[in-house]
Formats: structure tokens, sequence, C-alpha cells
């Protein structure tokens, strides 16, 4: 086994939308997820979903098995990265929260935040729902969310580690809206092992390995 610390910098191109649940003394119908200081988050739960989502199809498209569902609980690559309902997870996602600029220039809530108008789409018909105007909350362009580290715990060895690595390099949409060019971001990490920083070459070279050793993954 080895130990595991990647910190993580998502720096938002587009406005992030991060939904929470309830609306409460806010004029948005849709607001942000927030941490107790008030300061806008990507919850650790959604960086774990996303990251998930992408290792499966990097894993997938690299002929390595993949649970069938998210209770399957066939011993593969993922489940010994992610956990599955009867398997704990190994590794612990921290949620990343937000800085605007120097943490001196923080200011007031308004200023981290953003209600825009957006309209309910009919799936079905591809136009907008009559009377369905929303007003939803969105964290600033720009802003950048962290966590140093992010994700700590322990995986079998690097070849694991690398799927993660590979993952968090293809996950470049956060949070809901999408369709409506919501969450583009740039993520950039600092990944070490055993208390020694890993450089990208390394870790490549350790996807490559894994995916020799086979379907069997």
């Amino acid at each position: 086994m080895i130990d595991v610390e990647v910190s993580l910098e998502v720096l938002s191109e587009t406005p992030v939308s991060v939904g929470a649940g309830g609306s409460a003394g806010t004029l948005a119908d849709k607001v942000i997820a927030r941490d107790s200081r008030n300061l806008p988050i990507i919850p650790g739960s959604q960086v774990k979903g996303r990251v998930r989502h992408a290792a499966e199809a990097i894993a997938r498209s690299l002929g390595l098995r993949v649970p069938r569902s998210f209770d399957d609980n066939t011993d593969t690559v993922i489940r010994r990265i992610f956990g599955s309902p009867q398997y704990r997870a190994p590794l612990h996602f921290t949620s990343l929260v937000s800085v605007l600029g120097e943490p001196s220039q923080i200011g007031l809530e308004q200023r981290l935040s953003h209600i825009r108008p957006s309209v309910a789409i009919n799936r079905r018909r591809g136009t907008a729902d009559d009377e369905r105007l929303l007003f939803q909350e969105t964290a600033l362009e720009g802003m950048i969310f962290a966590a140093r580290p992010a994700i700590v715990g322990a995986l079998p060895d690097i070849e694991h580690l690398a799927l993660l690595w590979a993952a968090l390099r293809a996950v470049d949409r956060w949070g809901g809206a999408k369709s409506r060019g919501l969450g583009w971001a740039t993520t950039r990490m600092q990944v070490i092992v055993n208390g020694q920083p890993q450089r990208d070459g390394d870790l490549e070279a350790a996807l490559r390995s894994l995916v020799k050793r086979g379907e069997g993954q």
C-alpha cells in the first residue's frame, strides 16, 4: 500500500453553480453550496462523484473492467479506488473552498456570488417552459476552489493512483447547468506518495503499466 495526498486547485473559467438544498433567505430559486464561513464550495461528495465517473470512462476505454452499477461489489480497479456499498473507500475527499484573489481581499458575501435569471427547458420539446423563469445563484467567474490536501488515504500501488490522476485531469466541468455554459474550469494538482511529489511522466508510465496488467483489473 502507498500513502496518497492530492492537493487540488480548480480555476473556474465560467461561473460555477453547485446546488444546495433550500433557498431560504435569498432571492434565488437555486442557491449554491457554502461552508460554515459562507464561502462557496465544491463539496467533497461532488469531487468524488465527478472523478469516479471520469475514472470509469477512462478505464472502460482502456479495456479495464468497471462496475456494472454503483452497487456492484465486483473487485475492480474502480472499487479499490472509490469503494462500494460493501467495501469502504480507501480515500477521503475534502470539499474545495473558494478563494477570490488574496485572502485579505475577500469581502462581503455578494462579492463571492451572483444571481442570474434562467428558464426551465422542456427536454422533450427543446423549448423553454411557460412561466418558468428561475433565479440561479452562481459563484463568480475566475474563482479558485482549493484544498491542500483534497484527497488523502492509501491505495494498493502507484498504478491505481495513476488512474485517479488521469481522471482528475479529465474533469473540466463542475456543478450544474452545464448546458448553459456554467462550470468550465481548469484543474491543477500536486500528487504526493509516501511524502514524495510525483512527476506527470511517472504517473503516465504507471497508467500504461496498469493497462498492460490486463482486463483482470
